[in-house]
């Protein structure tokens, strides 16, 4: 494989690959083999012995290791780092503790509903106006982000790759503007950690949320949040729980005294299993490297694209700006129909389509010969068809 076996060979991890060339990471990331049993011998325990395998003592630590963990991934404290259920659920916490009464939040018209329908919501009650900024064949412009960021704007609302193109934002720059007029900068990190290096601190932005299930290759049920320690500091939890008190061994529910933490936003019993399962994804990517995950699949992205310009009428959505994931179209075909037959092949290739264009997300266990059979597959339908 060349410059392209910048990873060591991964399928006794993910042992599906042998048998499906999986493209489909921005949807569900599989889980490496190391992962699945340390989250399963988890559960397996906990089901058959309780409090003996879930003590007090351990349930503290596996938040600790990780918020670790996740301090590592993002480049933060440890005590930046907020435990929550999901990215939605996270989104959601901290865009009602803002307790925004009126001004802007800007976000842009491509983002996932999880990113702007919280902003709507709050709009409904308050002085609030949402400007979603508008794409321009599905591309958004960062001039045109940065002309909506001005005195009125309370907080921008975006994500570091965007779901539907791949499209990567620029977030030292709309940080940098945003807090220029004293607003805040919230990040959907979902589609980019776990193979894009973050450094939170460089970027200076005040909130990064990561989930669990895509590119960390974790279980389903957990995400992470980075928050500044001058926010987290400022703010009060809108949603609370046993989990909220400085002493939540206490149990005191006379007084709510907050963690001088990002753990002040952490309020409810949740699925403890995922949370270690993530923990050890993380440690499982960080063995093979972020940096080295990155260049390998930037390479695998720009090996698509190249291909992909050889075959007749094919439009590639997908910005130079780019990241894991590359979009496009095909004019006059019906891509769903394609689909279906790529999944019929004796190695079938499992992909997405939104928007009647082809979304291929590609990751660590990804290869060059994916790529490839992928494109041969795509030239043979189309010559069918066109016969």
């Amino acid at each position: 494989m060349g410059d392209f076996m910048i990873v060591k060979d991964l399928s006794d991890d993910f042992p599906m690959i042998r048998k499906v060339n999986y493209l489909s990471t921005a949807s569900i990331g599989l889980v490496p083999n190391p992962v699945i049993e340390t989250t399963k011998n988890f559960f397996t325990e906990m089901a058959r012995k309780g409090t003996l395998a879930l003590d007090e003592e351990k349930e503290v630590k596996i938040y600790e290791n990780l918020r670790k963990e996740g301090s590592q991934l993002l480049n933060c404290n440890p005590k930046d780092i907020a435990v929550f259920n999901s990215v939605s659920e996270a989104l959601n916490s901290v865009a009602w503790s803002l307790e925004l009464k009126e001004g802007k939040l800007v976000s842009t018209e491509i983002e996932f509903p999880s990113v702007s329908y919280p902003l709507f919501r709050i709009a409904e009650n308050e002085n609030i106006t949402v400007k979603l900024v508008k794409a321009d064949n599905w591309t958004i412009s960062l001039d045109e982000i940065l002309a909506e960021i001005d005195e009125t704007t309370k907080a921008v609302f975006i994500t570091h790759v965007e779901f539907l193109t791949g499209q990567q934002h620029d977030l030292k720059k709309i940080t940098d503007q945003a807090h220029d007029f004293g607003s805040l900068v919230v990040v959907d990190g979902i589609q980019a950690a776990g193979y894009l290096p973050i450094d939170v601190r460089k970027l200076g932005i005040d909130v990064y949320i990561t989930g669990s299930y895509k590119w960390l290759l974790a279980p389903f049920g957990t995400a992470i949040a980075y928050i500044s320690k001058d926010l987290y500091e400022a703010l009060t939890p809108t949603f609370v729980g046993w989990r909220s008190s400085e002493d939540m061994w206490d149990f005191n529910p006379l007084e709510l005294k907050f963690p001088p933490t990002a753990m002040k936003f952490e309020y409810s019993t949740s699925a403890y299993g995922v949370k270690i399962g993530l923990a050890e994804a993380i440690k499982y990517l960080h063995e093979i490297g972020i940096n080295n995950i990155y260049h390998h699949n930037m390479k695998l992205s720009e090996l698509l694209i190249n291909e992909l310009k050889s075959i007749e009428n094919v439009r590639i959505i997908t910005p130079e700006k780019k990241a894991s994931i590359v979009t496009f179209k095909i004019k006059d075909v019906d891509l769903r129909k394609i689909g279906e037959e790529l999944r019929k092949l004796k190695r079938p290739i499992e992909l997405n389509i939104r928007q009647n264009m082809i979304r291929i997300s590609l990751h660590v266990y990804n290869t060059e010969e994916d790529v490839l059979q992928l494109i041969e597959n795509l030239k043979k339908l189309f010559k069918r068809r066109n016969a």
